[in-house]
């Protein structure tokens, strides 16, 4: 059985960002290929000091595809980041999953971290930008 192929591109939407002075934003910088800005088909939230995603809703989420140069030694500690590695205690605030991601060139499929938990009492952000916020 041949290995499980880990998808390279991820897309970022709040404190892992080009932009964005959060350390962890300076090491996926260098593990990966900034392929430009993207957006995506959802809802925004602020959680405290960083933003929550969901995949239902239709505002336009702004934020940046990347390629992964090497997944496998990435997402163990972006996934634990984001507090969905297998150390982390369920429930976990996000999860991993795909979603159709829109660039300029038209669109894609990439790994996106989606909130995992109620957004009662959250803000929605309609103008979908972290950075702008």
């Amino acid at each position: 059985m041949p290995p499980i192929q880990i998808p390279p591109l991820i897309f970022v939407y709040g404190t892992l960002r080009r932009g964005s002075d959060h350390p962890n934003a300076t090491r996926l910088a260098q593990e990966s290929a900034w392929l430009g800005h993207a957006t995506l088909t959802g809802t925004l939230y602020r959680v405290s000091w960083h933003p929550a995603l969901v995949l239902d809703g239709t505002d336009r989420v702004t934020g940046d595809l990347l390629r992964l140069t090497d997944p496998a030694a990435s997402l163990p500690w972006l996934d634990a980041f984001e507090s969905c590695g297998p150390d982390d205690p369920p429930p976990h605030d996000y999860r991993r999953e795909m979603a159709e991601v829109m660039t300029a060139d038209g669109s894609v499929e990439a790994m996106v971290y989606v909130w995992n938990l109620p957004r009662d009492g959250l803000e929605r952000m309609p103008g979908g930008d972290w950075l702008k916020a």
